[in-house]
């Protein structure tokens, strides 16, 4: 509209009307007229459709208000602003055209000045709805914009990690000697601390960015916090910092939310309280804030006795990317994003966190969360170590296209008596499986060239069950393998676990959409995988 006189539709069965108006109005407008509502209709209808339309009442055929009423029950025209120009002065004429969809009503004999002012005020207010339309579109096309980089950053970073960690893991358990032992630990201790910076710049943009969604269950909430304990045990014990754990007697046993953004929130305050803390001990203390009949309010004190923070920085402290100054980042390091997630994941379920502290006597951080009443209490979860469950040999498709990962993943796998058999991407997947398909499992990546993880369990979905294939995806296939494949894997459901670097919303859900049965996200330690192949071999 900026480029462009503004359109004016004038709709009145009254010719002197039509003329005294479009002639007023000319100079500032592009003025078309119709005689009737029905010629108003189709002209309304015509591109370039009006910008506003000045409308009568009384007239022949349709009258003004259903001619407004039509218009405004039309998703092609109901954005059109419509001024009532009307002999009918009763406060109930005025409130008839308002209810039938009008911005406007103007009293006949009227002054061309008033009209003039009251069509451009609307003009205006239009011209605002559109500059605050196209400006949510391009905040929605930079967030779009956002979460593609950070899924493709998330893949890109996630993939070398996954060999830098799983190698050094590897190199940990064959080295002997000491100074070897102790180069190698200061890389995994790097590693980990450059996987943890990721997954908080991950995790607050996703939250920045709306992505975040809870996932809520009933879980055990002594559990939960044992397992935030059972996380942070080396680092406290390295320091010799006892941490204790208080849960009041009324707390319920189980309840229902979202385990491990609980989770989260108590293992980014222990991890502040052990890396600012030379003695202890930490209290972790859990009470019932407040019961409803469908709700618990459970609130959560991490208390330690460390360096504290100072009065004037408790006020920014749950700030993204606030540190108490630069003498903390540099002696103790991060990034002061941790506080930041805390207190938004805090706000998703509902609650809020403070903190109290005295400098150089430490802090206490206090959250609350609000979960729902669980209806039973799960069964307690079995910790054990995976690598004491002796699993099958199991005779397995790996397909990845990073030869890093390829090779660590092999290594692992063979470690546990599984046999392996390697394909760099999608299409050579589906050359292998023509060549034997006695596979228990596939086991791929799911961002890959040529043929992705997606694409590649699409098709074998769709030939398992005789269905043919997507337009866009039979492409990417060449006519004769499309013809094997669909004879070779019909009648047979094959076992496919994706491998994904990317951490965004959504991932989890492509890949079941895609098909898949399951889902790990690098980098994948030997742990993970091998409980997950359990999991699968016990429930086939």
């Amino acid at each position: 509209m900026s480029d462009r006189k503004p359109t004016l539709l004038i709709i009145d069965d009254i010719i002197d009307n039509l003329m005294l108006l479009g002639e007023a109005m000319s100079p500032e407008y592009t003025v078309r007229v119709a005689t009737g509502g029905k010629q108003g209709l189709d002209l309304a209808l015509q591109p370039p459709q009006p910008d506003l339309i000045l409308l009568d009442i009384m007239m022949p055929g349709l009258d003004g208000y259903e001619v407004c009423r039509r218009l405004k029950a039309d998703n092609r025209t109901k954005h059109i602003p419509v001024i009532f120009l009307s002999a009918l002065d009763k406060e109930s004429d005025e409130l008839q055209g308002l209810d039938a969809g009008a911005v406007d009503f103007i009293t006949k004999p009227f002054k061309l000045e008033i009209v003039r002012a009251r069509i451009s005020t609307q003009i205006e207010l239009l011209r605002m709805r559109q500059q605050l339309q196209d400006a949510r579109l391009r905040a929605e096309a930079a967030s779009q914009s956002k979460s593609v980089f950070l899924a493709n950053m998330s893949h890109e970073i996630r993939t070398p990690m996954s060999a830098i960690i799983g190698m050094t893991d590897l190199a940990l358990e064959k080295a002997v000697d000491a100074q070897q032992r102790k180069y190698l630990e200061t890389v995994k201790l790097s590693a980990d601390s450059l996987l943890s910076l990721i997954n908080d710049i991950l995790d607050f943009s996703k939250i920045e960015a709306g992505q975040m969604e809870l996932d809520e269950h009933t879980f055990i909430l002594a559990e939960a916090v044992e397992a935030a304990v059972r996380t942070v045990s080396v680092l406290s014990k390295e320091k010799g910092l006892d941490i204790l754990v208080d849960i009041a007697s009324d707390v319920p046993e189980a309840m229902e939310g979202d385990r491990l953004r609980f989770r989260q929130i108590i293992l980014n305050l222990l991890s502040n309280a052990i890396k600012f803390s030379e003695h202890g001990p930490i209290r972790i203390q859990v009470t019932l804030a407040d019961s409803g009949p469908e709700t618990l309010t459970i609130q959560v004190s991490v208390i330690d006795k460390g360096i504290g923070v100072k009065a004037d920085k408790v006020s920014s402290i749950f700030s993204a990317f606030s540190q108490e100054d630069s003498s903390v980042s540099r002696k103790f390091g991060g990034t002061g994003l941790g506080l930041a997630i805390c207190r938004q994941l805090c706000e998703l379920m509902d609650g809020s966190i403070s903190v109290e502290s005295e400098q150089g006597k430490g802090s206490t951080f206090t959250f609350t969360v609000i979960f729902g009443r669980a209806v039973a209490v799960p069964l307690p979860t079995i910790y054990s170590s995976p690598e004491s469950v002796t699993v099958q040999p199991l005779r397995i498709l790996l397909v990845e296209d990073n030869p890093a990962n390829r090779f660590l993943l092999r290594v692992v796998l063979e470690k546990f008596k599984h046999q392996v058999t390697e394909a760099t991407d999608g299409i050579e997947a589906l050359h292998v499986l023509l060549e034997h398909d006695d596979f228990d499992l596939i086991l791929s990546d799911v961002q890959m060239p040529r043929l992705d993880g997606y694409s590649l369990t699409r098709i074998i979905r769709s030939f398992e069950k005789g269905e043919a294939l997507t337009a866009e995806i039979a492409t990417k296939l060449e006519e004769e393998l499309n013809e094997q494949l669909r004879k070779h894997l019909y009648g047979r459901h094959r076992l496919i676990i994706a491998m994904t670097a990317n951490a965004m919303s959504g991932d989890q859900e492509k890949c079941f959409a895609a098909g898949m049965d399951d889902y790990l996200t690098k980098p994948v330690n030997k742990e993970q995988l091998n409980a997950t192949l359990q999991r699968w071999l016990l429930a086939t």
